[in-house]
């Protein structure tokens, strides 16, 4: 499974951020520290804003902060808000708009999906703060 630079933005952002506990984090500053376009950041850090992700304040005294503590932020539910086309890992009508001639013998999709549970299963238990710890052990 391939995840989009939209959600390794994201969570970027968000370590960033839970760093950085108690002060507004310009968004140039996040892109700065990752090399990152800050106009595709803007992008990002929009739907986090829209969504009660993360507190987004213009002009002088501005900046971007946490909406919530780390440890209540999870991994999973980040994933699926970024991730627009989770749940599409293989599609079953190639090419031309004709339906695999598979599609009624084939298990891939099944096989898929249960991976797909267990791996957002495996997000839905990591917390925000546990990246941000795992990262200060190293």
């Amino acid at each position: 499974m391939r995840l989009t630079l939209y959600t390794d933005y994201s969570i970027r952002t968000l370590v960033y951020l839970g760093q950085n506990p108690g002060r507004r984090v310009a968004i140039q500053e996040i892109a700065d520290a990752h090399g990152i376009s800050q106009s595709h950041l803007v992008k990002v850090v929009n739907r986090l804003s829209n969504n009660g992700i993360v507190l987004a304040r213009r002009g002088r005294s501005g900046g971007l902060e946490l909406a919530a503590a780390a440890h209540e932020i999870f991994i999973g539910d980040i994933v699926r808000l970024m991730e627009a086309d989770l749940n599409t890992i293989v599609t079953c009508v190639p090419g031309k708009g004709q339906p695999c001639i598979l599609v009624d013998a084939c298990r891939l999709r099944g096989l898929f999906a249960k991976s797909l549970n267990a791996f957002m299963a495996v997000l839905d238990r990591v917390t925000l703060h546990d990246l941000i710890m795992e990262h200060k052990k190293y």
